[in-house]
């Protein structure tokens, strides 16, 4: 209707403006590879189990989802051990 262009023309203007957003911002994301490879393995294995179980799209999509959600908990808690730990002691302090 309007030649293949979004609403209102948005063009390579705000795809530039995206861009040197994301550019300018990534530097302050501290990122591991734990970060993104344990929720993508629980993720997977979360799919595999859902197709198996039910081989349709909408279980994949489930699986896959709950199984990242899965793998961020899993994550999270483990980074919550580690910056809970004494490191005089070499023990595991309660957190409250």
């Amino acid at each position: 209707m309007h030649g293949g262009k979004g609403v209102r023309g948005s063009g390579w203007g705000a795809r530039v403006v995206a861009l040197c957003l994301i550019l300018a911002l990534t530097p302050g994301c501290q990122l591991s590879a734990a970060q993104i490879y344990i929720p993508l393995a629980y993720g997977l294995t979360g799919m595999c189990i859902a197709l198996i179980m039910s081989p349709t799209a909408a279980a994949a999509v489930v699986g896959f989802v709950a199984g990242v959600l899965l793998g961020a908990a899993v994550y999270n808690n483990s980074l919550k051990r580690q910056l809970s730990a004494d490191p005089d002691r070499g023990h595991l302090s309660v957190i409250q």
